[in-house]
């Protein structure tokens, strides 16, 4: 799993004279051209279209990628466990992209490297990102950053509180029990071969 964290990563630092593809899947199918011209045999005819990130831009992202690829991180992903945190992380991205409107692969590599660095640091890396790229950050800009990360961590900290914990599993049980005793006293509404009788 920390090849694949870092593949994007190296994947756009890659250039003809030092490609940095050795953490990019293998073979025809791979989502890297790359690998794909490897594979197909046509690498002599292959070229980087696309400049490489910028210094300035890949030490501001390197920790995230370093944190993503932490081996506690990481734990917490196998067994292919639902992790709340991912349904986050694809909402924001979707805030950027939404689902219903189609968009290129590079609008969606910039909305998931945008969506990261908020889902992992807040809003403050973007201000940095926009620094890097020529645009001047006035102070209106970083106190909005400030305060949305803020208002970020005020929800999680609420949302992990153990009264909240436990008023969340307390609804559920009631849920539960009342949907038990709907199904005791009228029935399955729905069910496989409910519409065979």
């Amino acid at each position: 799993m920390k090849r694949d964290v870092w593949a994007t990563y190296y994947h756009k630092i890659s250039t003809n004279k030092n490609p940095q593809h050795m953490n990019c899947s293998l073979g025809s199918f791979s989502w890297c051209k790359w690998q794909k011209a490897v594979a197909d045999g046509t690498i002599d005819e292959f070229d980087h279209e696309n400049s490489p990130l910028n210094d300035d831009v890949l030490k501001v992202i390197k920790p995230i990628y370093e944190s993503l690829s932490t081996d506690t991180l990481l734990e917490r992903c196998l067994g292919s466990e639902t992790q709340n945190n991912n349904e986050s992380l694809n909402l924001l991205i979707w805030t950027f992209t939404p689902k219903y409107i189609h968009a290129g692969t590079q609008t969606i590599q910039i909305s998931t490297f945008l969506a990261v660095c908020i889902f992992n640091e807040g809003f403050i890396p973007i201000l940095k990102i926009l620094s890097v790229m020529g645009i001047t950050i006035g102070p209106e800009a970083h106190a909005f950053a400030v305060r949305r990360d803020e208002v970020r961590i005020e929800h999680s900290e609420l949302r992990a509180s153990e009264a909240s914990k436990e008023a969340r599993t307390a609804r559920l049980h009631e849920r539960t029990s009342e949907n038990k005793h709907f199904e005791i006293e009228k029935g399955f509404l729905y069910g496989a071969g409910i519409a065979d009788i």
